[in-house]
C-alpha cells in the first residue's frame, strides 16, 4: 500500500461516524474515531518519551561510564521483568474488564474489579521485593560482586514501578490517554536525567548505586502525581451518583489473568532475556553498550504500542457488543499504520543509527549491526501489531501466552548458542527471530480464532 493510501486509512480511521454513539456522554463518535485519535496522542507521547529517554540515557552513559552504564542498565531490566509481572496479569485484564463493565453499565463490578486488581499487585510485588534482597543478601546467587547492592536497590522499585504499571492501565481503560501516559513515560524519564544530574552536583558519586537511588525517586514521584490525578478524575466523573457496591467475581477475574501473568514474564524475558544472558558471558560495558542499542532500537515499538493504547479497549467492546465486522476493519487498519510507521522509523534509525550511538560514547558505536538486527525483527512485529491485543481482549488470552513461552524458549536456547561466538550480534540475532517468530504465530493465531486474517493487511486497502 502507497503511502497516500496509509494516510487516506488513518483520516477515514479518524473521521466520526454519526450513526454510532461512543465515547462520553452527549458525544458522537465512532469507536475507530476514538482509537485513532488515542493513537496518536499515544503516538505523540511515546515520541517525546524517546528524545527524553534518548538523552536521559546518555547523561547515564556519559557521566556513569560504559562500566557501572551496564551495572544501571541490568538493574533496571529487573526492575521491569519483577515490575511488571508482579501486576500478575491485572495490568492487561483491567484494560479488558473495566472497558467491558462500562459498555455494560456493571458499575458494580468495575468497583470491585478496581479494588481487586489494586491490592493483588501490591502483594505480589512486595513479595517479590522483599525475595529478591533475601536472596542477594543469602549471597546463593551466582552473580559478580559489584551487582549484588545495585540489584538490591532496584529490589526497592519493584512496588512502585508495579501500581504505576496499574494505574496506567486504569486510565487507558476509559481512554484517558494523557493521564495514562505521561507520568509513565514523561515524567518518569525526565526525573531520572535531572535527578541524576543534581545527585552528581551535590556530590554522590557517578555510579550505578546512586543512579538506582535516583530510580526510585524517578518511579515513586510520578506515581505520587498519577494516583492523586486518576482518584480526583473518577470521583469527578461518579459525582452525582449513589456509589457503587463492589460486586467481586475473583475466579473469573483469576481464571482471565492467570494466563496473562505467566505472559507477562514470558514476554519481558523474551525483551530482555537477551541482556540477561550476555550478563553471564560478558562485561557490564559491553552490556552497556548492546543496552543502548536496544534503547534506540525500541523507537520502532512505540508505533504498535500507540496502537494498542488507542485500539485494545475498543477491541474489548466491539467483541462485547458483537459488532464483528467494525472490528475486523479497525484491526486491519491499525496494521496497515502501524507497519507504515514502523517502516519509516525503521529507515531513518538505520541512517542515524551511528550517529546516535556515538552520542553515548565513541565505543557503544561497536553496537550498530546489533541496532540493525533488533529493528528487522520489530518491524516484522509490527505487520501482526493487532494480533495480540485481538486475542487478549476476546478471551484467548492462552493462545498469547503460549506465543510468548515459544518465543522465551526460541531466544534463551539462540541466545545461549549464539551469544559465546558472536557476542552482542548473536544476543540480537536470537531476540529478532524471537519476536518473528511470535507475530507471525499469533496471525495464524488471529486468523484461525476470529476469523480475521493480518496476513498482507499491510498492503492492502
Amino acid at each position: 500500500m502507497s503511502i497516500k493510501q496509509n494516510i487516506k486509512s488513518l483520516i477515514a480511521l479518524l473521521r466520526p461516524a454519526q450513526s454510532v454513539e461512543l465515547g462520553d456522554e452527549g458525544s458522537e463518535e465512532s469507536d475507530s474515531a476514538s482509537a485513532g485519535r488515542a493513537g496518536l496522542y499515544a503516538l505523540a507521547i511515546r515520541l517525546a518519551n524517546a528524545g527524553i529517554a534518548y538523552v536521559t540515557q546518555i547523561i547515564f552513559a556519559r557521566l556513569l561510564g560504559e562500566f557501572e552504564y551496564g551495572i544501571f542498565a541490568l538493574g533496571w531490566v529487573w526492575i521491569a521483568i519483577l515490575g511488571h509481572t508482579s501486576t500478575f496479569g491485572f495490568s492487561m485484564t483491567a484494560i479488558r474488564f473495566l472497558a467491558q463493565y462500562e459498555a455494560t453499565g456493571e458499575r458494580d463490578r468495575a468497583a470491585g474489579f478496581f479494588r481487586f486488581s489494586l491490592l493483588v499487585p501490591l502483594i505480589v510485588s512486595s513479595l517479590a521485593a522483599i525475595g529478591g534482597v533475601a536472596l542477594l543478601s543469602a549471597d546463593v546467587l551466582p552473580i559478580a560482586d559489584y551487582y549484588v547492592l545495585p540489584l538490591m536497590l532496584a529490589m526497592v522499585c519493584v512496588p512502585l514501578f508495579a501500581m504505576q504499571d496499574m494505574m496506567e492501565s486504569y486510565a487507558r481503560a476509559r481512554h484517558w490517554v494523557m493521564l495514562a501516559l505521561v507520568p509513565t513515560y514523561l515524567l518518569r524519564h525526565g526525573f531520572l536525567g535531572v535527578f541524576l544530574i543534581l545527585a552528581v552536583l551535590f556530590g554522590f558519586e557517578a555510579n550505578a548505586i546512586t543512579a538506582l537511588m535516583v530510580a526510585f525517586i524517578a518511579i515513586g514521584g510520578p506515581a505520587a502525581i498519577q494516583a492523586v490525578l486518576l482518584w480526583r478524575r473518577y470521583r469527578a466523573e461518579a459525582d452525582g451518583q449513589p456509589p457503587a457496591q463492589p460486586a467481586y467475581q475473583r475466579k473469573e477475574w483469576f481464571k482471565a489473568s492467570a494466563p496473562l501473568a505467566l505472559t507477562d514474564g514470558a514476554s519481558l524475558l523474551v525483551s530482555y532475556s537477551d541482556i540477561l544472558v550476555l550478563s553471564y558471558f560478558v562485561p557490564p560495558s559491553e552490556i552497556g553498550i548492546y543496552f543502548a542499542a536496544t534503547r534506540i532500537a525500541q523507537i520502532v515499538g512505540f508505533v504498535r504500542f500507540a496502537a494498542s493504547a488507542g485500539t485494545a479497549n475498543v477491541f474489548s467492546k466491539l467483541n462485547a457488543q458483537g459488532r464483528m465486522d467494525e472490528l475486523k476493519t479497525l484491526s486491519r487498519a491499525t496494521v496497515r499504520i502501524s507497519f507504515a510507521l514502523s517502516f519509516v522509523a525503521c529507515a531513518g534509525l538505520a541512517a542515524v543509527g551511528i550517529l546516535l550511538l556515538k552520542l553515548f560514547g565513541s565505543n557503544f558505536t561497536a553496537g550498530y549491526p546489533a541496532l540493525l538486527v533488533l529493528m528487522v525483527g520489530m518491524l516484522i512485529q509490527s505487520a501482526f501489531s493487532s494480533a495480540e491485543d485481538l486475542l487478549n481482549m476476546t478471551g484467548n488470552q492462552g493462545m498469547t501466552a503460549r506465543s510468548y513461552f515459544g518465543a522465551l524458549v526460541v531466544n534463551i536456547v539462540l541466545n545461549l548458542v549464539l551469544i559465546p561466538p558472536f557476542g552482542l550480534i548473536g544476543a540480537a540475532f536470537a531476540t529478532s527471530f524471537a519476536l518473528s517468530f511470535r507475530a507471525i504465530y499469533l496471525g495464524f493465531g488471529v486468523r484461525s480464532r476470529l476469523g480475521i486474517s493480518l496476513f498482507g493487511a499491510q498492503f492492502k486497502a
